[in-house]
């Protein structure tokens, strides 16, 4: 349907009488065509030397000063990213170097804490050991000044014993001698 009216259209202005009206459209008379292409072609020789002479080299130049200075801030962005990426290998660096600082403080605190602790514990000990001889020796002391005093308990026990037994007071030379025989069985029986 399209291509029909374009063709009774063409037909109508280039081969038919009926398009060349002569009170209608002065455009379509072909008496005009030759000043109506004249005119044309010298409006289109004059927007083209205009555009051509005036505004293409300013939007060139625009284009071009637009293109300059995008290519300025991604070259200015590369830098920053260079300087970033640069500060960031140094942040990790400084931190790296930090943490192995603070490992190896950490590992002397503990090994001068360690020799710390060992020297006062061998203090410690040292005087413990002398303590506790002390102590050894007092309780040797008092077993041998208890063991003495047993004797001497045992023998006014057994006298006062006898003599409540026998009614008498029994010889103390020959109490004391059994008394000193039992007590030395009893010494050597035990580990003294």
């Amino acid at each position: 349907m399209k291509n029909k009216s374009v063709v009774i259209i063409i037909y109508l202005l280039f081969f038919s009488k009926i398009a060349f009206a002569k009170e209608g459209m002065p455009q379509l008379n072909p008496q005009f065509w030759l000043s109506q292409i004249l005119w044309l072609t010298v409006i289109f020789i004059t927007l083209y030397f205009l555009i051509h002479k005036f505004f293409s080299p300013k939007i060139f130049a625009l284009i071009d000063s637009r293109t300059n200075f995008i290519k300025s801030l991604l070259e200015e962005a590369e830098l920053y990213k260079n300087q970033i990426q640069k500060l960031d290998n140094e942040y990790n660096l400084i931190i790296t170097e930090a943490k192995n600082e603070a490992k190896k403080i950490s590992i002397k605190l503990k090994n001068d804490f360690n020799d710390k602790i060992s020297l006062k514990r061998k203090e410690f000990e040292s005087i413990l050991n002398s303590e506790t001889l002390k102590a050894e020796q007092e309780i040797n002391s008092f077993k041998k000044e208890t063991l003495e005093n047993i004797q001497n308990i045992a023998g006014d026990f057994s006298r006062e014993l006898i003599e409540k037994i026998i009614g008498r007071a029994p010889d103390s030379s020959n109490l004391n001698s059994v008394i000193l025989e039992i007590s030395n069985k009893q010494k050597e029986s035990q580990y003294v």
